[in-house]
């Protein structure tokens, strides 16, 4: 590759999950001109990646997202690699009823043809034996074992391979002087750079968006992106609990809930699988997340904590009530497919899309960035990228599943949650 092109200026929007594994990966090959562009310092504040925790799993019904996730998790559990410590091999049950079961299924289907063991059914006699402290019902679950999931400290993630690439030479600029607020273009329309909130303009030879849920308000993704708000709140277990739950794998059922084994600290998290959009009406008619950083007195929506608290009592019901020491709205950008957008912009030249993680991206921290550079440098494998195509108007196909069939709710219909909601930017 020629020096000229690896010192050519490169601007991300964006210092989640997507913009770091970029700017790391485009350090690890030899570019020198990065910038990152964030509201926030590292770990961005509301990023979806910047929390205590998230999964990492293989169980997926695309083969590609397997083969991802497995050589993801080959890197996260190197006991000597970049976040050695991080990764705690907790395993999990996968819950299902009639509607979720076909993606567990297909997920079956894809883990044995590639030579990974799948997930079983387990009854709830065997879980109550294997895992005494939960000690509910299981009503209504159809319970599948999995010893090949882990959880890893998702925010230290990020702050390492942010830290990694600032050692390479790449250069985060936050606050005003990083909070993007308009794309610029020539007479052209070629995407020529950013300008952000204290009139600062950044110019390159390529703008990459990964501005996550909150893409939408720098660029027109003709509906691809939908922002979608996953509930989530943290209690703290004495020690005497910490030693009581500590053993247990995490817990998903893909209609209810996912709850995550204590941290040392004791710090248990749940989170709500009946997500919340933001179609406020002064957003144009598109959902953006409602960032607490702009609503300090947001908590959780009631309807919203009350079905998790409720679904709880069917797993844990000994925690359904506890009172939480933390609660969030964590914000991704979904797709109506679950593959994610990583592509060239059909019509802006130079603009380069890094979005859509769909509440299952952050695993693929490790190795992401590796084919989002692939995409930049024209050498993504024709395969995958025609599934992270640019596509509006995509749907699930007859064979993806949907993991999480609850249909969305949106904020504003729901009690205290009115038209006052704005966009982040």
């Amino acid at each position: 590759m020629a020096s000229s092109q690896l010192s050519s200026p490169i601007i991300i929007i964006g210092g989640g999950t997507f913009g770091t594994t970029t700017a790391f990966h485009l350090a690890k090959k030899g570019y020198t001109n990065v910038t990152v562009l964030d509201r926030f310092p590292v770990p961005s504040l509301e990023a979806a990646g910047n929390d205590i925790n998230k999964v990492v799993r293989t169980e997926y019904p695309e083969p590609l997202y397997t083969k991802l996730a497995s050589d993801a998790r080959d890197i996260w559990r190197d006991p000597n690699g970049l976040f050695a410590g991080l990764y705690n091999p907790s395993g999990w049950i996968i819950g299902a009823t009639d509607r979720s079961t076909p993606f567990v299924e297909a997920s079956i289907k894809s883990a044995k043809g590639l030579g990974v063991d799948p997930p079983r059914l387990v009854p709830t006699d065997e879980i109550h034996q294997q895992w005494p402290a939960m000690n509910g019902g299981f009503q209504g679950w159809k319970s599948y074992w999995s010893p090949n999931a882990a959880w890893v400290n998702a925010r230290e993630g990020i702050v390492r391979m942010a830290r990694e690439a600032m050692k390479a030479g790449v250069r985060y600029i936050s606050g005003t002087a990083g909070f993007a607020k308009q794309l610029l273009y020539d007479e052209n329309q070629t995407c020529v750079g950013v300008k952000c909130a204290d009139g600062t303009a950044y110019f390159g030879s390529q703008i990459v968006l990964a501005a996550g849920a909150a893409a939408g308000s720098l660029l027109d993704l003709e509906g691809q992106i939908v922002a979608k708000g996953h509930t989530v709140g943290h209690i703290q277990l004495t020690p005497d609990e910490v030693e009581k739950y500590k053993s247990i794998p995490i817990l998903d059922h893909l209609e209810g809930g996912i709850l995550f084994p204590p941290q040392e600290d004791g710090i248990m998290k749940i989170g709500a699988c009946h997500f919340v959009t933001n179609y406020a009406k002064s957003l144009n008619g598109i959902s953006l997340p409602r960032y607490r950083s702009d609503n300090p007195k947001d908590n959780i929506p009631a309807v919203i904590e009350a079905r998790l608290r409720k679904w709880m009592e069917t797993c844990v019901p000994d925690l359904a009530h506890r009172e939480w020491v933390e609660t969030r709205i964590c914000w991704d950008g979904d797709m109506p497919d679950y593959h994610f957008l990583i592509t060239s912009h059909p019509t802006h030249k130079n603009l380069k899309i890094a979005i859509g993680g769909s509440a299952h991206g952050f695993k693929f921290l490790p190795v992401l960035g590796k084919y989002i550079v692939q995409m930049m440098d024209g050498t993504l494998d024709p395969e995958i990228a025609q599934k992270w195509k640019w596509r509006p108007g995509a749907k699930l196909s007859d064979y993806e599943t949907n993991p999480h069939p609850e249909a969305p709710e949106d904020l504003n219909d729901m009690p205290g949650w009115g038209s006052d909601i704005k966009s982040p930017l």
